[in-house]
């Protein structure tokens, strides 16, 4: 006998472990039946149309056999009840889902694990469609009796087996057998939120790896800088002599060491980077220079006056001019 036994998908605190996958889909925890209680059906869901309702005993031990526990897992997950069984023949039109394989006894209740994986089912639950209806086939012993709790019943339910757990509108047994979470809709709104995230994270993170491939150097551009950077250590040991030691120091940093050791500490100090670059071209350009020394030099003089500091071009004019007049006798320059 195929009967429909409803059941509430509420509210958080009754839910374990909802948990979306990176792919949208939904894996919640579900109490799906409860035993030991007395359920009231029409007569006609139990073929018995000639009584107006039928109480039906729900049998713990025969709720919580080992064989019917084990047919809740795999079974189909589907939006309403099909019309009839669900077979290879029908999966594909009404499954939205499926039930795990870890079906276990919690108190009075049967716990499942459900995977939502179609969105129109996940719409459905983010939508207040929030119980389930368990399909499943059974004998009915008819012999009347009262439950433990003193309810009476007019037959019994043995030998359950499931066929499928459908998600309704409106289920039968009450807010005792839930599934889902706390709010189910904000949930879904978060995973898609993190999914959004991520994908913009790996977005930025691919576009910071095409900008540091492309400030990478080929080659050519390689063999230019070593070049370049060979050639102002050469002019700098020039200056400092050959056992000056360039490792660890930027250019700037060579530069500067040379116009030092040419004009003095104080005076390389305060000449800009820029500054520091055209006095280290003139310096280099000339013969090796000697230690500071106190008396005046054109040169020095010309580098020193930062409020009129010259050009390049004009400190190696300079220099050139004390060159050309430095063998005159000092009356005759």
């Amino acid at each position: 006998m195929h009967i429909y036994d409803r059941l509430s998908l509420g509210p958080a605190a009754e839910i374990a472990g909802a948990r979306p996958l990176g792919n949208g889909a939904l894996v919640v925890q579900a109490r799906a039946a409860r035993a030991g209680n007395v359920q009231v059906y029409r007569g006609d869901e139990v073929a018995r149309p000639d009584l107006a309702e039928v109480r039906i005993y729900r049998d713990p031990d025969e709720i919580f056999r080992p064989e019917s526990l084990r047919s809740f897992g795999h079974k189909p997950v589907t939006l309403d009840h099909p019309p009839e069984a669900v077979t290879p023949r029908t999966w594909r039109g009404v499954a939205r889902g499926h039930v795990g394989d870890e079906v276990v006894r919690d108190g009075g209740f049967v716990r499942i694990p459900m995977l939502l994986a179609d969105s129109a089912a996940i719409a459905a639950v983010q939508g207040g469609r929030r119980e389930v209806s368990v399909g499943y086939t059974c004998d009915l012993d008819w012999t009347p009796g009262t439950a433990p709790d003193g309810s009476p019943y007019d037959a019994r339910q043995t030998k359950v087996i499931v066929d499928h757990v459908a998600i309704v509108a409106r289920g039968r047994a009450g807010p005792d057998c839930r599934i889902g979470d706390a709010d189910l809709g904000q949930r879904l709104a978060e995973a898609e939120a993190r999914a959004e995230a991520a994908e913009t994270a790996l977005a930025e993170r691919d576009g910071e790896v095409a900008a540091l491939r492309a400030r990478v150097p080929d080659d050519a551009a390689l063999d230019a800088l070593a070049a370049e950077r060979g050639a102002l250590v050469a002019d700098a040991r020039r200056i400092l002599g050959d056992a000056f030691d360039p490792t660890g120091l930027t250019p700037d940093a060579i530069r500067r060491a040379a116009v030092a050791r040419a004009l003095g500490e104080t005076e390389a100090a305060a000449l800009s980077p820029a500054a520091v670059e055209g006095a280290f071209r003139v310096i280099a350009a000339g013969p090796r220079q000697p230690a500071p020394h106190p008396t005046p030099d054109p040169l020095r003089d010309a580098l020193s006056r930062r409020a009129d500091a010259p050009t390049p071009e004009a400190a190696h004019a300079a220099m050139v001019e004390t060159l050309r007049n430095a063998w005159k006798p000092a009356g005759a320059r």
